[in-house]
């Protein structure tokens, strides 16, 4: 599995240099795209958390995606310490290039194996992530 694991973190850190960012901040593109998807605003604490990274650290991350021009920041109303997080068209193309990439690493995963052993992995990889979440 970790061989596996390591080729596909090579291909999409191929795919994440091509267009200049990180694996983390492409993380944080994800994280704000699926919170706005579900209508939540997304703040830099929430970043923090979800990352598991400190407030200076998503900090620079922000500043890099705002002057890359994947999101915006704005204040929220009456709390000028806060600054709510938003993708940018660029931001979202980059989330759907990603789903796309994503969407062809699972069809070669799949066409290696048949309609049964696809049961049986996905079945296993479910064990494994129920364990690993206790």
């Amino acid at each position: 599995m970790w061989y596996v694991n390591r080729e596909m973190e090579r291909r999409n850190s191929e795919n994440l240099s091509a267009v200049g960012i990180t694996g983390a901040q492409l993380q944080t593109l994800v994280f704000v795209h699926r919170s706005a998807a579900g209508g939540k605003k997304v703040c830099q604490r929430d970043v923090e958390r979800e990352l598991n990274l400190r407030a200076s650290s998503v900090s620079t991350m922000l500043a890099n995606l705002t002057s890359g021009g994947y999101i915006t920041r704005t204040f929220a109303e009456g709390d000028a310490r806060t600054k709510f997080i938003e993708l940018t068209e660029k931001g979202e193309k980059l989330c759907k290039k990603n789903r796309e990439l994503m969407d062809k690493c699972d069809a070669i995963i799949q066409d290696a194996l048949s309609e049964e052993e696809q049961e049986q992995l996905k079945t296993l990889l479910i064990k494994i992530f129920n364990h690993i979440n206790g």
